[in-house]
């Protein structure tokens, strides 16, 4: 990622306290009753609307998980696929994301933005194929190109205290092909 469009670096700034905001009451209230963190949250990540079940089970599972250093994009995966019926690999990524900072998102503009395809939902092993693809994404945070990404934002946003994935994190999601 050679530049930061414009756009993006506004969207990062209006972003980033949001961001911060989430981090901060994750660890200070109870998440699986807290509409304001959730409509927070939701906004942030751009959760589409979902029924109040999906909702109860996603912020109980985040509660009960939210000191869990060990926490894996796997467990987050078969769990809200065991409870919900659905394989959600973004929420699952984004709930693991804000339990472990130092795990990266899965967008639909991450996979883009890192030429990677998400396997269809009738795949064969769907849900191996996505921890494979997770584990990809995962790979790239250690490339030259995400060091890169990580010090454009530290140039531009310094002393966030964001974890060097966020950073890289922050660009991905909000590079929008201009």
């Amino acid at each position: 990622m050679e530049n930061i469009p414009g756009t993006a670096i506004f969207n990062i700034a209006k972003g980033l306290e949001k961001y911060q905001r989430i981090m901060h009451e994750l660890h200070i209230t109870d998440v699986s009753v807290d509409a304001e963190f959730q409509r927070n949250f939701n906004g942030f990540y751009r959760v589409r609307q979902r029924n109040k079940a999906f909702y109860q089970c996603y912020y109980g599972y985040m509660e009960m998980q939210k000191d869990n250093t060990e926490l894996t994009f796997r467990e987050v995966l078969l769990h809200l696929y065991k409870q919900t019926g659905r394989m959600e690999a973004s929420f699952s990524s984004k709930l693991l994301a804000t339990v472990r900072p130092e795990m990266p998102i899965w967008d639909a503009m991450v996979l883009k933005n890192l030429g990677l395809r998400a396997p269809s939902a009738y795949a064969e092993g769907r849900a191996d194929k996505i921890v494979r693809l997770y584990d990809t994404i995962c790979q790239w945070y250690q490339s030259s190109e995400a060091l890169e990404c990580t010090e454009q934002f530290e140039r531009l946003f310094p002393g966030t205290n964001l974890t060097a994935t966020k950073k890289a994190d922050f660009i991905l999601w909000q590079t929008r092909g201009e």
